[in-house]
């Protein structure tokens, strides 16, 4: 289903509720009005009893600081207005930035890169309820 130019989402029933997969384009930094505008269109499409897997581009530098159930340590070192952002978004929704919860060498971790500036601006977010089935390796073994 397309939202808007910045969302798009996909819905799909199970035998226990819905799989929701938003993918997103957020407004880049300094955009602070068109930010706000994403994520309130964005906090419309949640569904907290639906199992939610989010990814797409940010724009959003969250650190490494932890925030527990919300950010792991293995971000980068910056963070931006889009981070402190998207931290909010996800802890107010109980979600889990992903990303930051696995150890990466930064070249693998760093998503964006121009005019010799590297960093992380693309997330994967869940919530509760999808990640236990994400932690199970045995539900993705064929």
């Amino acid at each position: 289903m397309f939202v808007n130019e910045s969302i798009l989402q996909l819905r799909y029933k199970l035998q226990r509720g819905y799989l929701t997969l938003p993918t997103v384009y957020a407004p880049e930094e300094r955009k602070t009005d068109q930010t706000e505008e994403f994520y309130k269109t964005l906090q419309d499409q949640i569904d907290k009893n639906d199992y939610i897997f989010f990814a797409g581009d940010y724009n959003a530098r969250v650190g490494k600081i932890p925030i527990d159930g919300v950010l792991g340590t293995n971000g980068e070192i910056t963070i931006n207005h889009n981070g402190h952002r998207l931290k909010e978004f996800a802890s107010v929704n109980e979600l889990k930035i992903r990303n930051t919860f696995f150890r990466h060498k930064e070249i693998h971790k760093m998503t964006w890169s121009a005019r010799g500036y590297r960093s992380v601006i693309d997330y994967i977010l869940t919530n509760k309820k999808l990640s236990p089935l994400v932690n199970d390796t045995k539900a993705f073994r064929g």
